[in-house]
């Protein structure tokens, strides 16, 4: 039985753990190609780096290409792109998934530099990644770009997330637009809101004793990103989706 996204070509950014790497993992699970991309090559404070991502996946008998990318930076994404045409011919498949902010803290009390971290961070890097795999999207008039937002950009998911949250309402405003920029040309840009998700960085942030009730696994995201890449071309019906619209009864099995 031929998999979901068998020929099919991803660009995960931020796959070097956490939802990016689940999601990675899951898509070359249902037969995609995968560029892993991320700023980490090295152990650090937390655990993951893109070359672990690309194991897990080559182990597993995929296709797997690591990209140290940065995502601010327009040199590094359209080395990425290009390393990803050099290396598979085409890109079928964009996840915007590198974001986030370190700092959660009162406007009053927000260090400007932060600020302008989680803008470049979140926006200007979607922005950047999307622009860059357009072309190559456009010639094959067809392709999807699935954006990781979170629930934090349309309601208070948090105390003192008003950075962070306007950084994710850009993220989806932006969706819809590129949406109606080309669902002309066969290409789809959907924003998906994937929960409460166990990552490192949840785990690192949280006391021992932590209730997890209500919280997904990073890899348990990745069939909503499987569901939205399996829609048919310039199929962009629901420009803001969450993970439960699309897997009601998700589970680590996969889809059901």
């Amino acid at each position: 039985q031929p998999k979901a996204l068998q020929g099919k070509v991803a660009i995960v950014t931020g796959a070097s753990r956490g939802i990016g790497k689940g999601i990675a993992v899951v898509l070359a699970r249902e037969g995609a190609a995968v560029v892993v991309a991320a700023r980490t090559e090295q152990p650090g404070p937390l655990p993951g780096t893109i070359h672990e991502t690309a194991q897990a996946i080559t182990a597993g008998g995929g296709p797997a290409l690591a990209v140290r990318c940065d995502v601010t930076q327009e040199h590094d994404v359209q080395a990425l792109v290009r390393q990803t045409l050099e290396h598979f011919g085409r890109v079928d498949l964009l996840v915007n998934n590198a974001g986030g902010s370190s700092s959660f803290e009162s406007v009053e009390r927000y260090p400007l530099h932060r600020f302008d971290r989680v803008v470049a961070l979140n926006i200007r890097g979607t922005f950047l990644c999307s622009q860059a795999v357009l072309p190559a999207m456009l010639a094959q008039r067809s392709g999807v770009i699935v954006n990781i937002s979170s629930d934090s950009g349309s309601e208070f998911a948090f105390p003192n997330d008003t950075v962070y949250g306007m950084a994710k309402a850009a993220i989806e405003r932006f969706g819809r637009g590129l949406a109606d920029e080309v669902k002309r040309h066969n290409i789809s840009v959907f924003s998906l809101l994937p929960g409460k998700v166990k990552t490192e960085g949840a785990l690192a942030i949280h006391p021992p004793d932590f209730d997890w009730a209500g919280w997904v696994e990073p890899e348990d995201v990745g069939p909503a990103v499987v569901r939205l890449a399996q829609q048919g071309p310039g199929a962009c019906t629901m420009p803001v989706v969450s993970i439960e619209e699309l897997i009601p009864h998700r589970s680590k099995e996969g889809l059901r």
